[in-house]
């Protein structure tokens, strides 16, 4: 019997996409397609799918994952652009849009010698796992979330950022009480404002063709048609049927062109379609304790405590993640008490738990004169706090000034500071006592302390973040994990995992991209004093200031509360 079928395989971020052609005496026939979550092992749900292997007369592979295989890879524009020529077969030009769980991208095919492609950066705004992050703050699917947000006439307004970071947003809209439905609207149409700032409309062909699961989106559709629409641009119908193999087909009508060719024939045996290593290196890296010599902690001592009587100076610190309190003698400054909570999304709610745990220390005879108000939340607090003693004695000062200033009470020698919360990060030089340059991330979360909440309590949810700096310490190693996003860093994690490489030197590995992110994104080209001064509560870890003194090759400073 004569061999006339033909495999296109397409290994994504999540999921394996499989497509069977045959050949026959009216052209190739589409007879059996698949798509199948992979857990980070393709290998075994291809192995596990495709039996003995056998009965392909050729195959060939195509996306991020193409290269654990032996078999010709296929360049994903092109795979993407055979794909779509096969089931549109009427457009000779078109803009193919294409979005999938970790990343999207924009084809624009002129005629058969003219084609852009474009993709996004290795950042998480506007993919599925972005969505399927946020919406799972709400407790429901993607799907579920779509038909809430699909019926939305006017959407609460999102910016299409970190996700780390917009889901404290997001909480902070549903603790005022804002309609879950116009919330998710405005988030699925932030993930679509994302995707459409890669088109050039006027420059780019007038008819759109979707593609990957963030298309199913009913509520994105709309957006882009309301979109092209206004531009002069008409989107395709989506096809349910091919819009998640468009790349798996093209793929298999390169096997079926190109069957003789190198590569594009298949193995008879299926254990020789894959490369002997499938797993990517990765560079190991000196261990964190190495670096504890050159770090200064001086241990917390406890506080006095508020007087019975007496005048105090209160500061209040409204974060993203936790908001601060301290308390200082208003003659001799004097550090007397503070309180910690988290933020939650709501400001307000956790200065008034802050000040009533003020209220319940402090003693009958305390008078406040003044308070300073600083944080992300300062704003809001600040003028609550006017509303209700005034505007005199009330001061709303910005994060910069504010940790200058307290570095300054700790250590009047301190030249740089490297600050460190839940959601930013900051940069600060001081020259003679004052501020020469500062710098603040960029609504991303990769140098923050949430990264390694989010990342390191993946690996190990039973522990905390103490814990995990401990563990961290304790590695032999640790494992160099790039700079990434933190959608993109579970995926080189578990890649790192696959490899086999142990648990203990990846937590290492994850306080060290923290500092590797803060000192390309936020210090970037800036230059370092004699030595750095830590502030944030992250660095109440031990193994994050011994992350900065590797890298920096400086001495580090951390006060007895850096929070």
């Amino acid at each position: 019997m004569s061999n006339n079928k033909y495999l296109g395989i397409d290994i994504g971020a999540e999921t394996v996409k499989l497509t069977i052609l045959e050949a026959s005496s009216d052209g190739m026939k589409w007879t059996g397609s698949t798509v199948l979550p992979h857990g980070g092992d393709p290998r075994e749900i291809i192995l596990r799918e495709l039996g003995d292997g056998t009965g392909f007369a050729g195959a060939a592979v195509t996306g991020r994952g193409a290269g654990v295989m032996t078999l010709a890879v296929v360049p994903a524009p092109r795979a993407l652009e055979r794909g779509v020529q096969y089931v549109h077969p009427q457009l000779r030009r078109a803009t193919v849009l294409d979005a999938g769980a970790h990343g999207f991208s924009v084809l624009e095919i002129h005629d058969a010698n003219s084609r852009i492609f474009r993709e996004n950066t290795r950042c998480s705004q506007g993919t599925g796992n972005f969505l399927a992050q946020l919406t799972g703050r709400f407790g429901l699917e993607v799907e579920a979330a779509d038909r809430l947000a699909a019926t939305v006439e006017t959407a609460l307004p999102l910016s299409g950022r970190c996700p780390v970071i917009l889901k404290t947003d997001m909480t902070h809209l549903a603790n005022k009480g804002e309609d879950r439905a116009r919330i998710l609207a405005g988030l699925f149409d932030a993930v679509a404002e994302n995707i459409e700032v890669l088109v050039k409309p006027g420059l780019a062909p007038p008819t759109v063709v979707l593609s990957g699961q963030v298309c199913e989106s009913e509520r994105i559709r709309r957006h882009f048609e309301s979109f092209f629409s206004t531009h002069g641009m008409r989107v395709e119908t989506l096809n349910e049927t091919a819009h998640r193999f468009y790349g798996a087909l093209g793929a298999a009508l390169e096997a079926a062109d190109r069957g003789s060719e190198d590569g594009f024939t298949a193995p008879a045996l299926l254990d020789d379609w894959f490369s002997g290593d499938n797993h990517r290196a990765f560079e190991i890296v000196p261990p964190l304790v190495e670096s504890l010599a050159r770090v200064q902690m001086t241990p917390a001592e406890p506080l006095p405590g508020l007087p019975e009587s007496g005048a105090v100076v209160l500061g209040l610190d409204m974060g993203s993640t936790g908001s601060k309190i301290a308390a200082i003698d208003a003659g001799d400054g004097r550090q007397l008490w503070n309180a910690y909570v988290r933020t939650g999304g709501d400001p307000v709610g956790a200065a008034q738990r802050l000040l009533g745990q003020f209220f319940e220390a402090a003693g009958p005879g305390v008078r406040v004169p003044c308070v300073g108000v600083t944080g992300s939340g300062r704003e809001i607090v600040g003028a609550l706090i006017r509303s209700a003693a005034g505007d005199e004695g009330v001061t709303i000062i910005n994060e910069i000034a504010a940790h200058a200033e307290g570095a300054l009470a700790v250590d009047p020698e301190v030249d740089t500071i490297f600050e460190i919360g839940g959601q930013d990060a900051k940069y600060i030089r001081l020259m003679g006592r004052e501020i020469v340059d500062a710098a603040m991330n960029e609504a991303c979360s990769a140098g923050t302390g949430s990264f390694i909440e989010e990342q390191g309590l993946r690996l190990f949810p039973e522990m905390d973040i103490a814990e995990l700096s401990e563990l961290a310490l304790a590695a032999r190693s640790g494992v160099s994990l790039g700079q990434h996003c933190s959608v993109f860093m579970a995926e080189v994690i578990e890649q790192a995992k696959a490899a086999g490489e142990p648990l203990e030197a990846l937590v290492a590995g994850i306080y060290d991209s923290v500092i590797q992110n803060y000192m390309n994104r936020v210090k970037g080209p800036r230059d370092i004093g004699k030595k750095i001064f830590c502030q944030g509560m992250p660095f109440s870890s031990m193994a994050l200031a011994a992350a900065v003194s590797r890298q920096t090759g400086r001495e580090v400073v951390v006060p007895r509360r850096p929070a």
